[in-house]
């Protein structure tokens, strides 16, 4: 084997009430290409970081792959080439990272010859990423459920109906640190319920196609409010999404992406319009997007 390309799914996590448990793969994919038994180590970054010149031992798809051949095997190749399409903005609340720790493992896993195993795959990323919500979506595809406990990590997947996807994300980085700094130590007893009220109401929309339910079962009290103080605009973005008649809308992960759910994809456009058009008045030069769910996780071929 000489090349081995690894495609994975951007993801969405939290999706309001469901923090730190939910995540949704869309269709925005990322895709690096490893060549093998080349004369240096390198890397090239096309798309989002291409500007960057870091040594390659500060890539995360790198010290992914090596941290897991080196539980494989104890070894690695001497030397290879990566090849980086970074189709997901760094930091955007899209599972950027995930996107990078995942295929880092799953590209060990075919330098070996090794059949994947999904769940070790999940348990060893959850380890780097230090969270299983983005990389369980990004891994087995679709809308996930996932948990940790002394067992390690549990997780489960759902039905879902084929949401069209309206996601903006405004030019600017806010690290996964300074997203969870921004919360609270302790929340409030009505705050928590008002979370759980909805978790069950929320499954069942998202797996009927049922926006009237997303409406109100998207709802949350216990992240978004915080987070959309690290980034002005937000609430104009939300309010222009809801406005344009998005079923409901939300900070993507820790933001600074914000998503939109309907079920018509005309007016998915239009949605994606009006984000696009907030966004842009409150100052920034967002990229923007019109998607679907992934219902496929990562994939390994030989090239």
């Amino acid at each position: 084997m000489s090349a081995i390309r690894i495609t994975v799914p951007a993801s969405t996590s939290n999706l309001g009430p469901g923090f730190e448990t939910l995540g949704l793969a869309v269709s925005l994919r990322n895709r690096f290409t490893f060549t093998f038994n080349t004369d240096k180590t390198e890397v090239i970054n096309e798309g989002f970081g291409a500007e960057q010149n870091r040594a390659p031992e500060e890539n995360l798809v790198v010290q992914s792959f090596h941290h897991r051949l080196k539980a494989l095997s104890g070894s690695s190749p001497t030397h290879f080439h990566l090849h980086c399409e970074n189709n997901v903005p760094f930091g955007s609340g899209l599972g950027s990272s995930s996107t990078a720790i995942t295929a880092g493992l799953l590209a060990a896993d075919a330098w070996l010859g090794k059949s994947s195993d999904k769940a070790e795959l999940l348990s060893m990323a959850t380890e780097i990423e230090g969270h299983p919500d983005n990389v369980t979506p990004s891994i087995f595809g679709g809308l996930t459920a996932s948990a940790l406990d002394q067992d390690g990590v549990r997780m489960k997947p759902f039905p879902v109906a084929d949401w069209k996807l309206a996601i903006v994300v405004p030019n600017i980085t806010i690290a996964t640190k300074v997203a969870r700094a921004a919360l609270p130590k302790t929340v409030s007893l009505p705050d928590a319920v008002y979370n759980l009220n909805r978790i069950v109401f929320l499954m069942k929309a998202l797996a009927e196609g049922d926006e009237d339910g997303l409406n109100f079962a998207m709802r949350d009290k216990l992240h978004q409010q915080y987070r959309m103080k690290l980034f002005s605009g937000s609430e104009d973005i939300l309010a222009a999404a809801v406005s344009a008649g998005a079923s409901a809308a939300g900070i993507s992960g820790a933001g600074p992406g914000i998503i939109a759910y309907t079920m018509c994809a005309e007016r998915c456009h239009e949605i994606l319009q009006a984000m696009t058009t907030a966004a842009k008045k409150a100052g920034y030069r967002p990229h923007a997007y019109e998607l679907r769910i992934s219902s496929q996780g990562a994939s390994a071929e030989t090239v």
